[in-house]
């Protein structure tokens, strides 16, 4: 019995800190807007804002198919359909703030989620 304990305790632990979170990463930061991984997202490519035209764009690797906007205390606000490995939102969707974005891949159920601060 003592042994169960120990093997489901260590089993416990390792899927723990396996499916824990990684670091925070600036992947872009201007004086208008930051975005930040919450967590890895291999499938990016670049993002950058264009401050003429307002518009934060994504390129990635991968077909993303739904990008979904999340307020600050987690609702869901938008859910664009993308289709494309080139995403493009306009600031003006957002208020100033606090927001995640969840990708969606093409194929995929599991949203991968981004930090964007409106500033």
């Amino acid at each position: 019995m003592k042994n169960l304990i120990t093997i489901i305790a260590a089993l416990t632990i390792t899927l723990t800190s396996a499916f824990a979170s990684t670091t925070p990463e600036v992947i872009f930061s201007s004086d208008a807007i930051e975005v930040v991984s919450i967590e890895t997202l291999d499938f990016l490519s670049t993002a950058e804002f264009d401050t003429e035209t307002q518009n934060l764009a994504f390129t990635t690797t991968q077909n993303i198919s739904v990008v979904q906007i999340f307020n600050n205390n987690g609702d869901m606000e938008f859910q664009l359909p993308v289709m494309s490995d080139n995403v493009q939102i306009n600031k003006n969707l957002f208020g100033e703030g606090d927001y995640k974005l969840g990708f969606i891949l093409e194929g995929q159920t599991e949203v991968h989620f981004s930090r964007v601060s409106i500033k």
